[in-house]
C-alpha cells in the first residue's frame, strides 16, 4: 500500500473525486499463507469467518493508517464479490466515472501507478472543475 502517495491524492483531489477503500479478503491471514513481517506496517489477522471480523480488521487498518475523513472505508461482502469483480488479489486502484470504469490500474502492490491516477484526476479537474456538491 503506497500510503503517503495515496493520502496525497485524497488531500489534493477530494474536491473533484470521492475516495473509497474497499477492504477485501485478508491476503496473508495468520492462519493461512503468512507474509513476512514488514515493520510498522505489519498486521496479524486470522482469515475472516464473518463480516463482523472483516469489518473489525478494516477499522484497525483505518486507525493505523489515519485515513482522512474524505476517504471512506468499506468491507467487501463475505462472498468477495468486489474482489472477484475487479480482479483485486491484494490491492488495486480503480476510477469509476459516470458509472463506468475509466481507469483500472495493475494489480498491487507492485503493478499499479499512482502517478497515472494523479494525471487522470488532474485531467478531470481541468474538464469539470471542483466538485461543489454538498
Amino acid at each position: 500500500f503506497q500510503k503517503f502517495d495515496f493520502l496525497c491524492l485524497v488531500e489534493d483531489f477530494s474536491d473533484v473525486a470521492d475516495f473509497l477503500l474497499v477492504y477485501i479478503d485478508e491476503a496473508h491471514p495468520s492462519d493461512g499463507w503468512v507474509a513476512p513481517q514488514m515493520g510498522p506496517c505489519s498486521f496479524s489477522f486470522r482469515k475472516h469467518q464473518n463480516l463482523e471480523e472483516r469489518m473489525g480488521a478494516a477499522r484497525q487498518l483505518t486507525d493505523h493508517f489515519s485515513l482522512p475523513p474524505q476517504c471512506q472505508l468499506v468491507a467487501d461482502c463475505m462472498d468477495n464479490n468486489a474482489n472477484v469483480a475487479y480482479g483485486v488479489s491484494n490491492e488495486r486502484v480503480c476510477i469509476v466515472h459516470q458509472r463506468k470504469i475509466a481507469y483500472l490500474g495493475g494489480k498491487g502492490p507492485f503493478f499499479y501507478n499512482l502517478k497515472e491516477v494523479r494525471q487522470w484526476l488532474e485531467q478531470l479537474r481541468q474538464t469539470v472543475g471542483p466538485n461543489t456538491e454538498e
